[in-house]
């Protein structure tokens, strides 16, 4: 596996950061930076860094330390202005995307937001007194589906469901797959990508930054299913490629893609295949006709194959 180090870790988003932040992580060590995967702020609390599930501190000389006493505390008003920064300098006009609980940055880098909910006639309207901030680096690590990918193409496109926690590596899988289902010159198939959070291809402007494969066509910011219900009328694509499945939505959406013969490939949060059958959106699309593998991976590694093709 390669990756690509297109992000270098958060050195590309200092930009985002205030001042204090700036400067402390200036003068932290290029290395410590590189392969940093979140960075989490909260109102009051220590600014935290991970790396391989391990949580570090940064110190205001810029040094890494595992005791929280001794790292950046931030304060309420350095929240803010980091929000600020993330939105480009208008929290206004990212409205829609904070309620949403998060926002994607230039890169496919993705922004988890955290306050107290607005509610108007039972619905979450806003978010507000934003209290908690996690940037979680996108990285392009091709290779990523070496271990799986002959699983899923032997014999033609398996129908492929992809299983881990948050953070267990679902994403960077999938994105791996779409390089070679929709770019190796072996295969012809025309792929989809319905990436509603932007995180597959990383688009900025409409261009993926990421390689997703010179025959894949990507509808990015878009609800998932409606994306998929576009694609499937207008693009006449092979196979269908989307992360985070899990809604009434996202199932009409791919029974409808297997009923037209298209063959899809998706990702879901979970432990087990027993998580998946568990509920009621996602257990309905297991078995003959439906997903026929189940991958299950756990900390970004593969911990199983299950097949229910037969």
């Amino acid at each position: 596996m390669i990756c690509t180090g297109k992000s270098k870790g958060i050195i590309g988003l200092l930009k985002y950061f205030p001042i204090r932040i700036y400067e402390a992580l200036g003068k932290t060590p290029v290395i410590c930076l590189e392969y940093a995967e979140e960075v989490r702020m909260g109102a009051g609390k220590p600014l935290m860094i991970f790396q391989n599930g391990i949580c570090s501190y940064i110190t205001s000389e810029g040094k890494i330390t595992s005791n929280s006493s001794q790292g950046i505390w931030t304060s309420k008003e350095e929240l803010e202005e980091t929000l600020r920064l993330l939105c480009d300098g208008s929290v206004y006009t990212m409205e829609e995307n904070i309620k949403n609980g998060y926002i994607t940055l230039s890169g496919g880098h993705r922004v988890g937001i955290c306050g107290s909910g607005v509610i108007r006639q039972g619905k979450l309207e806003n978010l507000r007194d934003i209290s908690y901030l996690n940037i979680r680096i996108s990285r392009e690590i091709i290779g990523a589906s070496d271990e799986i990918i002959d699983c899923i193409l032997e014999g033609g496109i398996k129908n492929t469901l992809i299983i881990s926690p948050p953070g267990g590596g679902k994403t960077t899988m999938l994105r791996d797959i779409c390089r070679v289902v929709g770019g190796s010159d072996r295969y012809n198939y025309k792929v989809g990508v319905a990436d509603e959070r932007g995180e597959i291809g990383a688009s900025y402007r409409g261009m993926p930054q990421n390689n997703i494969g010179v025959r894949t066509c990507i509808m990015d910011g878009v609800p998932k299913a409606k994306g998929m219900e576009m694609m499937l009328r207008c693009m006449g694509i092979d196979v269908m490629i989307t992360d985070e499945i899990g809604t009434e939505e996202d199932k009409n959406a791919i029974a409808q893609l297997l009923r037209c013969g298209v063959k899809v490939i998706a990702s879901a949060h979970g432990n087990s295949l027993e998580d998946i059958k568990s509920r009621e959106h996602t257990a309905t699309l297991l078995g003959k006709g439906k997903f026929e593998n189940i991958i299950i991976l756990k900390e970004k590694k593969v911990e199983g194959l299950i097949r229910l093709d037969a």
